[in-house]
C-alpha cells in the first residue's frame, strides 16, 4: 500500500534534488542582477523630479539628485558584483558540504560526527544565503515581494537537511554493535583486542569510546 505524498518522510535524495533547483533559480536571479534595471532606475529618478532637467533643479534638489546618481553608479560598478560573488560562494559552500557529508558512510562514531559536521555547515551556509539575498534585495530598488519564494525554497532545503541529519541516528546502533563484536571476537571466535582496540569498541587510531 502506497503512502500519501504529504505523509512521506523526506528522502535523502530530495536534499540534492531541491538544492540543484534552488541553485538554478538563484543563479538565474544573479544573471538578472537581482532584478535591478539601470533603465528603470533612471526613469524613476527622472519621474521623482517631474522630468525637469538638471539645470532646472534647485540647489537642494541637485544635492538629492546627485546622491541618487552616485548610488546608481555604485550599484553598477561594485555593489551588484560583490553581492553576486557572495551569493555564489554560499551556493558552492552548501553544495560542497552536502556532497561531502553524503560521501561519508559512517562505520565508526568519529565518521558519523564528521558527516554531521558537514550537514551542520551546510545548514549554516543556507542561513548565510538567506541573509545575503535579503541584504541585496533591501539595498537595491527592486520588488521585495518577488523574493519571498527564494526564502521559502531555502527554508525548505534547511528542513530537508535537518530531516536527513535526524535520519542518521540509525547508524548509531549499527556502529555500536559492530564495534562491540569486532572488539570481542576474531575469526576463530576467540577474544582478540589486537585487531579491534578494546572492549569498549574504541578504534585503534581514536581515543573516544562509542556511547
Amino acid at each position: 500500500m502506497s503512502v500519501l505524498k504529504s505523509k512521506r518522510k523526506p528522502s535523502q535524495f530530495e536534499v540534492f534534488h531541491h538544492l540543484n533547483k534552488v541553485r538554478k533559480e538563484v543563479t538565474d536571479l544573479l544573471l538578472r542582477d537581482f532584478g535591478y534595471s539601470k533603465r528603470k532606475a533612471a526613469q524613476r529618478l527622472e519621474k521623482k523630479f517631474s522630468g525637469r532637467s538638471y539645470e532646472e533643479l534647485t540647489d537642494v534638489e541637485k544635492e538629492i539628485y546627485d546622491h541618487f546618481r552616485k548610488q546608481q553608479e555604485a550599484f553598477d560598478t561594485w555593489f551588484i558584483e560583490d553581492e553576486r560573488k557572495a551569493v555564489v560562494d554560499c551556493l558552492r559552500s552548501i553544495g560542497e558540504h552536502v556532497y561531502t557529508a553524503n560521501s561519508i558512510y559512517p562505520t565508526y562514531y568519529e565518521e558519523l560526527v564528521e558527516r554531521r559536521v558537514h550537514q551542520d555547515l551546510a545548514i549554516g551556509q543556507c542561513y548565510r544565503l538567506v541573509q545575503e539575498l535579503q541584504y541585496a534585495i533591501e539595498t537595491l530598488p527592486v520588488d521585495v515581494n518577488s523574493f519571498l519564494k527564494f526564502g521559502e525554497d531555502i527554508q525548505r532545503e534547511i528542513d530537508l537537511i535537518k530531516g536527513w541529519r535526524k535520519s542518521d541516528n540509525k547508524f548509531k546502533g549499527a556502529i555500536s554493535a559492530t564495534a562491540a563484536n569486532f572488539a570481542n571476537v576474531n575469526n576463530n571466535g576467540n577474544a582478540n583486542n589486537n585487531n579491534a582496540s578494546n572492549s569498549n569498541g574504541v578504534r585503534p587510531d581514536f581515543d573516544t569510546p562509542i556511547k
